[in-house]
């Protein structure tokens, strides 16, 4: 607590004491000068109490009075404290724009160490898009309409660009960016008919796979047929050798199961190839059903200014 006093009363006596002479100074009646000494007063005894609102609320009056580089790093300490990086940063770029001069002994090392802290924590963002009538968003809020160029300073971390366009696709583009460095993102939206898509009601194999199915029935049943065909003419060819059409049924006991087998053959070989061209005709009224259809995506407003909302439309 007293070395953080020191510096904050080590501040207020930096401008009490500044001289028309410097840049920061200039214009500044000594009427301005007392005023801004009351409210950076107040400021140092809320800050010293740890009340950081109210500090940086009392500071932010005195720069309004007189805008000195030493009042606005007591700011920056401020937000530091508050967590508000991004003002922290934009403040000290302006408490830093005149170099050492303003600052007592070791507080311009301070303040350079704060601006080597916050540049692992903030990255610089572009934003271009040439494409006309391109609203964007930017984390949720409104940043233009293309053609524009925008610069953004951000924190470290994801942030989210988006674009719409009625007539359009949105686009919704994640922007990772690294604490230091600068990060450039152009975004372009296609057309909606470009998205269309054709879609089917089952898989495009489906129907196929049926009336292949079917065709495996016809010929099992084909294959049966034949099988039941050369049974039935060895039956007829042994009937002939052993009886010259005078045979009994006791006479044909031995070699009836030859009739019965051609028969169940028969049957069976009958029975498939009429199911296999049922299921034929069904994978052609499949195939027919199964046609491809185009779809335009369907894209709902921005609500909130939170993004947009694309899903894909039409009924069978």
């Amino acid at each position: 607590m007293g070395r953080v006093a020191v510096v904050v009363l080590l501040l207020a006596l930096a401008t009490s004491t500044a001289t028309a002479d410097t840049p920061w100074a200039d214009g500044v009646t000594e009427d301005q000068k007392a005023r801004a000494q009351v409210l950076l007063d107040q400021g140092n005894a809320l800050f010293l109490e740890k009340k950081y609102i109210e500090a940086l609320e009392a500071y932010g009056q005195a720069v309004a009075v007189w805008d000195h580089p030493a009042i606005r790093f007591n700011m920056v300490r401020c937000e530091i404290q508050l967590g508000r990086n991004l003002d922290a940063a934009k403040n000290l770029e302006l408490a830093l724009r005149y170099g050492e001069a303003p600052f007592e002994e070791g507080l311009y090392s301070e303040a350079l160490g704060y601006q080597k802290l916050l540049s692992t924590q903030i990255g610089d963002v572009v934003v271009q898009c040439s494409q006309p009538g391109v609203k964007l968003l930017f984390d949720g809020e409104a940043i233009g309409t293309c053609p524009v160029t925008e610069k953004r300073r951000v924190l470290a971390g994801s942030h989210s660009l988006v674009g719409t366009k009625d007539g359009h696709l949105p686009k919704s583009v994640e922007v990772v960016v690294v604490g230091g460095e600068g990060k450039s993102i152009d975004i372009n939206l296609v057309p909606v008919e470009q998205g269309a898509v054709i879609v089917h009601r089952w898989k495009t194999y489906v129907p196929f796979a049926v009336m292949g199915g079917g065709a495996v029935l016809v010929g099992t049943g084909v294959m049966f047929q034949l099988l039941a065909s050369d049974q039935m003419d060895s039956y007829d060819a042994l009937v002939a050798a052993m009886c010259a059409g005078n045979c009994t049924p006791q006479d044909l006991a031995g070699i009836d199961d030859m009739r019965s087998g051609a028969r169940l053959k028969s049957g069976i070989g009958v029975s498939a190839a009429i199911t296999g061209a049922a299921v034929i005709l069904t994978g052609g009224v499949m195939l027919y059903l199964n046609r491809g259809r185009t779809v335009y995506p369907e894209v709902a407003p921005v609500a909130n200014g939170q993004g947009a909302v694309l899903s894909l439309g039409g009924s069978w």
